[in-house]
């Protein structure tokens, strides 16, 4: 029998969040996020980059989603404006936002049973995000190495979604 339990969910607070739009082939945006956030923006479609404290996105060709740990959004916000002077657009979200990371030994098989999307690791290893209809309610979620998963979407889904994960996960412990 393991000792790893089969599903393991916890809300990640202090992190800001920011919806960041922009021309992907601009190298002053990519130098400017990477300066500011310490992130590459990753080109790929549907995949996320990570370096330390930070966290970016794909959602679009041109838009990208940013976490930062540890940081006010505003001024995150602030920095990325004052070295790009109006080359993108840039939205501190981190009150609307809400983020669970979710683990453990059947965390694959509780988003399977949340969305359509499929989360088989051959079609989601880690590295790989996508925006999806999660238990009825608009989510991101972000493939982790060792079969973790991160899943944001908007604060007012909050109770809803932990409800329907404590519901979804009751049978794997």
């Amino acid at each position: 029998m393991s000792e790893r339990p089969g599903v393991v969910c916890r809300e990640c607070p202090g992190r800001a969040y920011l919806n960041l739009r922009g021309d992907a082939a601009d190298p002053q945006l990519r130098n400017a996020v990477q300066q500011v956030v310490g992130v590459d923006l990753p080109r790929e479609p549907g995949t996320w980059n990570h370096a330390d404290r930070s966290r970016a996105y794909w959602l679009g060709p041109d838009e990208w989603f940013i976490a930062v740990e540890g940081d006010d959004g505003l001024v995150v916000e602030r920095r990325l404006r004052d070295v790009l002077d109006g080359r993108f657009a840039v939205v501190d979200v981190t009150g609307a936002q809400v983020q669970l990371a979710l683990s453990g030994l059947d965390a694959g098989k509780v988003l399977q049973k949340s969305s359509p999307y499929d989360f088989h690791p051959r079609n989601f290893p880690p590295g790989r995000c996508a925006q999806t209809v999660f238990a009825k309610a608009a989510a991101l979620v972000a493939a982790s190495e060792g079969g973790a998963f991160d899943i944001v979407f908007r604060r007012s889904y909050a109770d809803y979604l932990r409800r329907w994960l404590a519901d979804a996960a009751a049978e794997y412990g």
